[in-house]
């Protein structure tokens, strides 16, 4: 009697990058959702794995000191890369950085379908298959609210967007129309329940009916006006509760403990594993404009305030969320107090913001990928 065979598991390659958490949490809910779908998954950093080391730390350092002492040129350079594509001559080389050890990697290892979670991978494989006759089925997850042009590189099977509106902007860049998927950026599966207020504030013993604000500057926690924010909040004479999330950033965590750890208004905390728990238990999310903080906001249905976000791409994931009624921007403290002073005095304020939130919501992104790219790769 023959007995039938086991069919393989579909190989999964994720490929992120270091700059900034949003990329390896989107590279996680990725691998969360493909395993769910049956299929092998590794995720490899692609600057770690296939860029020289000399290279990446020079690059990792230009980045965070940039963002830090020098935002305005960082968002110069956003700017003006909008405006080349990935293999423009000005990029000298830039756009596929790493490819001769990505291309080792596939041979070794032969997925059958690559998903990158960050523009440099997207553009090595592109010129790969572009300059030889290697061919897999890859696509990008573009992780921002804006179809830039270094996410866009000529020759994937699939591009991934944020929403049907920059999926025709991205249409009207010249990608063909069949190849361009409106996902919403992926979250992890713990965003995709329906949030329950109540036994989320229960569980973190904010036992009241206050207005409950999270604030976050990312895990980074050296970005994003996270002390600034708390101290208009302390300012402020209408009553709230915060939970303020310090991250990584060890001294910042210190400072707002000593100046507001008597405060029983304020929670300070540092680096966090629930954040989740944490946003399902408040009424706003006060952050900057990062995407991925954000679509994990909008999952569960919580509008946002932003305040500090850099100049480039929060800046355009800033302006689109506004612009759709999901999200208020404070330019400057004065404008932040107002701001606070609005929602938190006035919390019916908040409801038509959530009910945008809740409109623009894409907490199953992660499973329309891994669905899309599978359907790629066809029965093993």
């Amino acid at each position: 009697m023959l007995v039938p065979s086991t069919p393989l598991l579909p190989r999964v390659l994720i490929l992120g990058a270091p700059f900034g958490a949003g990329h390896e949490r989107v590279a996680g809910a990725l691998a969360e959702a493909f395993q769910a779908e049956g299929a092998q998954v590794e995720v490899v950093d692609h600057f770690r794995a296939f860029v020289p080391p000399a290279f990446r730390r020079g690059a990792l350092a230009l980045f965070w000191a940039t963002l830090r002492w020098t935002p305005r040129l960082w968002g110069l350079a956003y700017d003006l890369s909008a405006r080349m594509g990935p293999r423009s001559p000005a990029m000298v080389g830039l756009g596929h950085l790493g490819a001769p050890a990505l291309r080792r990697h596939l041979e070794a290892t032969r997925p059958d379908t690559v998903v990158h979670v960050h523009p440099t991978p997207a553009g090595a494989l592109a010129w790969l298959e572009s300059t030889s006759a290697l061919r897999i089925p890859h696509g990008v997850v573009v992780t921002d609210f804006v179809a830039h042009s270094q996410w866009l590189p000529v020759g994937l099977d699939r591009y991934f967007v944020a929403s049907e509106a920059i999926r025709v902007d991205a249409i009207a860049r010249g990608v063909p129309a069949e190849r361009v998927v409106a996902s919403g950026i992926p979250v992890a599966a713990a965003f995709a329940g329906p949030a329950d207020r109540r036994a989320a504030r229960d569980a973190l013993e904010l036992d009241d009916d206050r207005p409950a604000v999270l604030v976050t500057g990312g895990m980074r926690g050296t970005l994003g006006g996270v002390a600034e924010v708390s101290d208009a909040l302390a300012a402020t004479a209408v009553p709230f509760r915060a939970i303020v999330v310090c991250g990584d950033h060890r001294r910042l965590a210190a400072v707002l403990g000593s100046r507001y750890g008597a405060d029983p208004r304020f929670r300070v905390l540092g680096r966090v594993s629930d954040m989740e728990r944490l946003m399902a238990a408040v009424d706003l999310v006060l952050t900057k404009a990062g995407a991925v903080t954000a679509a994990e906001a909008l999952a569960l249905g919580r509008p946002l305030v932003f305040f500090s976000s850099l100049p480039g791409q929060e800046r355009a994931n800033e302006l689109y969320l506004e612009r759709a009624g999901a999200a208020v921007r404070a330019a400057d403290r004065a404008a932040l107090r107002r701001v606070l002073g609005e929602l938190l005095g006035e919390p019916v304020r908040l409801a038509p913001l959530a009910a945008v939130a809740r409109q623009l919501a894409r907490p199953d992104a992660a499973r329309v990928v891994a669905k899309e790219m599978l359907a790629l790769v066809g029965p093993r």
